[in-house]
This record gives structure tokens, sequence and C-alpha cells, in this order.
């Protein structure tokens, strides 16, 4: 048995351009449904096209680049192909928008099902199912449905008909709550002042996570008032990568140059290009290779933290060892930020005061005027017993239970 999903792209918007190919944050539709779609296991997506303009042809290639099929189907004959006795197909309306939460329920094993809601003023661009529910968007469908679409004589609206046939046949309605739509959790997008309120609204809701205090206190809250530029070109997420891993590699030139100050000042910008990095993955289908992109620049940035001293020696006449308090603090602050990153991944659900911890981004901003006022073998102690002391508060409070 496989999953296979049926999307729908045929719909235009006053300007004649597919309702499906409207980009909400610098992705389009259709790629953020194919993208929740691999989520639950969907390897095969069918689209339900009227016709197949180039800029659809061009997305298409972009989404069989992450490794999931892409087949235009235009009837339910072009469907019954690619569908075989046991496969079951899911449903996805013609732009929609949805939580992986909603896939993730229509898809679970079980007979046919219905996303559906009430029937308010905020749920009228979908299908009614009956004279108080209308469709959700998702739906999951069974072959025999596939088929007996195809032996119907004349033409039908493949999405819909599939949809009433379920209907007919019974299928188990899954309830959603008008309000998400009202809060932009799941929309159909008929027109780009729907996407652009959509967007403003997957803006004030993204979850950053992770830890410490540099990221969560200070990067995040500037990325986050730079968020709706970032999102607004898909190049921003494929050129940021290539912009954040050339300033790690001027911080450690510039270390090895001598100019200490300006490595730690640029180190922060680095700081802002990896949280700039997470941000973006809310928002963007990231590859295999973008993701170990980020964690390969990450690990770079912890590594010259470690060494800066090394590197700041290199730039002397006679190349000698840094001062003890630097040499052996500096790999000492590292460690204690390794640390406590292995407490926190391995702390499961119990992640509360994340923000407490230490990371690089909190090193590096307080290292940077220590550097370029002539204090850094005194700050270069204070940081490894600052970062144990923030360690070990996280771990006394992350271990109180919560007031019920």
């Amino acid at each position: 048995m496989a999953l296979i999903a049926l999307v729908g792209a045929s719909e235009t918007l006053p300007d004649g351009s597919l309702r499906a190919l409207v980009t909400v944050a610098g992705e389009t539709l259709f790629e953020r449904q194919a993208v929740r779609l691999a989520d639950v296991g969907v390897t095969h997506i069918a689209v339900a096209v009227a016709a197949v303009p180039a800029e659809l042809l061009a997305t298409c290639d972009r989404i069989r680049r992450r490794g999931i099929k892409v087949t235009p189907v235009r009837t339910a004959s072009d469907l019954v192909p690619l569908v075989e006795a046991d496969d079951r197909i899911i449903l996805v309306a013609d732009g929609l928008r949805a939580s992986g939460t909603h896939y993730a329920a229509i898809a679970r094993p079980g007979s046919p099902a219905i996303l559906v809601t009430g029937d308010t003023m905020l749920t009228q661009a979908f299908e009614r199912i009956d004279a108080t529910r209308r469709w959700g968007g998702l739906a999951s469908i069974s072959q025999p449905m596939v088929a007996e679409l195809a032996g119907m004589p004349g033409e039908w609206d493949m999405m819909l008909t599939l949809l009433r046939l379920a209907v007919q046949a019974g299928a188990r309605r899954l309830y959603c709550e008008p309000a998400l739509f009202e809060q932009g959790e799941i929309a159909i997008v008929v027109d780009r002042p729907t996407a652009a309120l959509i967007e403003q609204s997957s803006l004030q809701q993204v979850e950053y996570g992770g830890m410490g205090l540099g990221r969560s206190a200070i990067m995040m809250p500037v990325i986050r008032l730079a968020g709706p530029l970032l999102v607004k070109s898909p190049a921003t997420a494929r050129y940021l990568p290539y912009v954040t891993a050339l300033l790690w590699l001027a911080v450690a030139l510039l270390a090895t140059s001598g100019l200490a100050a300006a490595g730690a000042l640029v180190a922060v910008l680095g700081g802002l290009g990896l949280a700039a990095m997470r941000f973006l993955s809310a928002f963007r289908a990231e590859s295999a290779a973008q993701d170990r992109a980020r964690d390969v620049i990450r690990t770079f940035a912890w590594v010259l933290l470690a060494v800066f001293p090394w590197l700041l020696s290199l730039a002397g006449p006679g190349k000698e060892m840094p001062p003890f308090s630097e040499a052996a603090l500096a790999p000492c602050l590292a460690a204690t930020i390794l640390l406590a990153r292995v407490l926190y991944e391995d702390s499961g659900e119990r992640r509360r005061f994340h923000w407490l911890l230490p990371d690089a981004d909190e090193a590096w901003i307080l290292l940077a005027p220590a550097l370029l006022f002539g204090f850094a073998p005194l700050m270069f102690a204070v940081l490894p017993l600052l970062a144990l002391l923030q360690t070990l508060l996280w771990l006394r409070l992350a271990r109180r239970p919560e007031a019920r």
C-alpha cells in the first residue's frame, strides 16, 4: 500500500495566474503542500491541471529535486494508471495552506476520511459538505472511487467529484474548529491580499526553538524584525548559506591577521546569519544538503571560538603561544557551550527556560567589546564560569515541576 496525493492546481486568480503558484513567505503554495505531503509519507503527487504553464513546470522540477515524483493529470483516466488497488489517495484542495498536524491526521491508516469544519463566514471558500459542514481542504479516498469516476460518462470536476463520492460512501469526518481559519492556520488562498495576510500571520506565529541566551534574547528578535524582508524572495534562502559561510571564513582570516576585535564583530554578523538560516527553515522545505550546511557552519563557528586565541597568535611576529588565560579558557568556554547543548538535546520534552543556556552568540557578543577595549584575558576568564552558572541554573529550573 502506498500514499499518493492528488493536488488541485487548475484554479486561477483574477490576474490569470494559477492559485497554486501564489507565493506565501517566499514559497509557492504547491511547494509547501508537497513538503507537508512528503512529511506524512507521500512519494508520488498527481497534479490536477487544466493547463501546464512554464511556471508550474519549473515548480514541479523543484519538487522532483527533493525526491518526490510529480505527474500532471487532467482526468480521472489519467489518474487510474498511477494508483494500485490498495493505495490510498490524499486530496488537497487547490490553494490550500494547512499545518502538518492536519496532513498527519488525514494520512493515518484507516477508512476514507474527510477534514470538515463549520459553515461560517470564515470558511466560505471551502466546498459545502452538508447543511452545517464545509470541507476543510483535505480528504483521504480509496482507489475504487477513482475507478468509479473514470467510468462515469461526461466531464466532471475531478477533485470535487471524488470528494462527493467520499461523502456518499460515508467517509469518516475529522472536525477542525473554524477558529483555526481565523488564526490563519488553515486557509484557501483566493487572491494575493489573502496570501499577504497569511504571510503576516505566519511571521508572528513562527516558533524559533533551540537554545541559548544570545540567540533567544538578541539574535532572533533582530531577525524577526527583518523577517518580512527575509521571506519575500526564495533567493534569500538560496544564497544565505553562502553569505553566512563567507562571514565565518572572514572571522578566521581577520583573526590570523591580528584584527581580533574586527573578527569578533564579524562573528556577531555570522551569528545573525545562522539565526536567519534557522528562521527561514520554518518557511522553506530544506533539503538534506541545506540542513547539513547549517550544521557544518555552526560547528565551524564553535571551533573558531575554541581556537580563536591561537589564530590571533599566528599574526604575532614570533608566532608565540597566547597567554594561558586565553589559550586554556577559550576551549573551556567552547566545551561548556557544547555541554549545555548536549544536556539540552537530551532533555526530551523538558525544554523549558532554554533561553537561559549559554551559546556561542552570547560569547561573541561579550568578547567583541572586550577585544576592542583590551580586557580580553579577563573576559576569557569570566565567560566559562558564567556559562557554567547558566547551565546549572537551567538544570535547576528545568527540573522544577510546572505550576498547576
